[in-house]
């Protein structure tokens, strides 16, 4: 390939072994060093550069395993024969790839360093890449809501240097950031993803229409999933099982959060088998990473405690591990997620008072970080563990709140699931104390009659 060889991994732990060589050569170089390093000369070094940027970026979603042995080499060229434009690109990559094996600091260290190789080459034409991915890895160290517009930026950059492939990168990451943060309503989380489509179709990238989270919030706002039909061109999702793992697995994951919403435990149970067998070894570090982890979390305790089947709390306990180990970069967008999962683990295991613990700190931090969400999401799993204790008031205070907070993020079906709920478990139930009920529904359920 241009004169130029890449590694050949077989294994993770071939892998591992060249990202360890390589941040062993950069770890005298001082980031004033590489960023004023020598300039590239060499023609063919500079073409193959540009090869190579533009084959990573394909390996994304077609084949992400093999993005460290690009991503090295293109590190390894600008080490040997100096700095490019292009060098940005290699550098954001290694930071993401630093980032996904856990060394998040370090992972900015090189994304930020890839952001001012781009600043002092003016290299319009990788900006908008150096941006999505650079902001995904930032994105677990500050907080997520502060970091929404760069991936809007990022577009506006790539778009105008012709770069539609990182204009939809960065537009797809964008929706993403307002879906799972909740720092918008729903309905303009929604807004975003149809214009999204529309770009997509625009640019007959068909793909990533599978992967739009339309679907999920149709849902959520409608408790239907009416989206219009997407291209007859647009790929079958057997197809991107083989071609492209990274939308399958989106996909898979999508089916499995909208059942675990609504509570169709069977559905649930079905997409979230397809979601662990559909394999991806992935070396990037995108945030809806944190999403999936999360969501699966949730849901494999819940199979527990339906099964008795202890994979699924083994499972769970990893994924909440994994969560545990990023509250470290930033507790403002995990700990609220962590102290979740560590209530539904304990509910699993019957630590029924270590539980209602965990439930209020996720319940308090969420609130505090601004995640309305994941407050809504709190209160509502707080409620059922109330209720299968036998504590039936404060399920109801509880399940009152997820209410409240489903309808202030614009979850409109869903709020009216959480109301139906409470109807049927709870109305003429002589065990309750029925002035709490009443009063429950008229300030937080009160208002209701405007979804119906």
């Amino acid at each position: 390939m241009l004169g130029e060889d890449l590694h050949q991994a077989t294994s993770r732990e071939n892998t591992l072994v060249l990202i360890e060589e390589t941040r062993a050569t950069l770890r005298d170089q001082g980031d004033d060093d590489l960023l004023h390093y020598k300039q590239m000369t060499d023609s063919s070094k500079i073409m193959a550069m540009k090869f190579l940027s533009r084959l990573v970026i394909t390996l994304v979603m077609a084949r992400p395993a093999d993005i460290p042995l690009v991503t090295l080499k293109m590190v390894q060229l600008s080490l040997a024969h100096g700095m490019s434009p292009i060098s940005a690109v290699g550098f954001v990559y290694f930071g993401s790839i630093l980032a996904s094996i856990g060394h998040i600091d370090e992972g900015c260290r090189f994304v930020k360093l890839a952001k001012n190789l781009v600043q002092r080459f003016g290299g319009r034409e990788v900006a908008g890449e150096v941006i999505a991915i650079a902001t995904q890895t930032i994105g677990f160290v500050d907080p997520i809501q502060s970091t929404l517009d760069f991936h809007m930026e990022g577009y506006k950059v790539a778009l105008e240097a012709g770069d539609t492939r990182s204009a939809s990168m960065n537009f797809f990451f964008y929706c993403n950031y307002v879906l799972w943060t909740g720092s918008k309503s729903i309905s303009f989380a929604k807004s975003k993803y149809e214009e999204f489509c529309r770009f997509m179709k625009q640019h007959n990238v068909v793909a990533m229409l599978l992967i739009a989270g339309t679907r999920t919030m149709d849902k959520l706002i409608d408790g239907n999933v009416t989206q219009s039909e997407p291209p007859s061109n647009t790929p079958t999702i057997e197809f991107l099982e083989e071609k492209n793992p990274f939308a399958a697995k989106m996909r898979h994951f999508q089916n499995m959060f909208i059942h675990f919403m609504f509570r169709d435990y069977e559905a649930m149970e079905y997409s979230t088998k397809n979601y662990f067998e559909c394999k991806l070894e992935t070396w990037t570090h995108f945030f809806i990473a944190a999403s999936q982890t999360f969501i699966c979390g949730l849901v494999l305790f819940w199979m527990h405690r339906r099964t008795n089947n202890d994979v699924w709390l083994h499972t769970g306990n990893k994924l909440k591990g994994v969560l545990k180990g990023w509250t470290n970069s930033s507790e403002w967008n995990f700990l609220h997620k962590f102290h979740l999962l560590e209530a539904e683990e304990h509910f699993c295991c019957g630590r029924y008072s270590e539980a209602k613990v965990s439930y209020d700190k996720a319940i308090f931090l969420s609130k505090e970080h601004k995640f309305i969400n994941d407050e809504a999401l709190a209160c509502e799993l707080a409620g059922y563990f109330a209720y299968e204790t036998g504590e039936e008031t404060a399920a109801l205070d509880y399940l009152a709140r997820a209410h409240e907070n489903y309808n202030k993020w614009g979850a409109v079906a869903k709020s009216k699931n959480i109301y139906e709920f409470i109807q049927s478990i709870f109305q003429n139930n002589p065990n309750l104390d029925q002035k709490a009920l009443i009063s429950s529904l008229q300030s937080g359920l009160g208002h209701v009659a405007n979804v119906d």
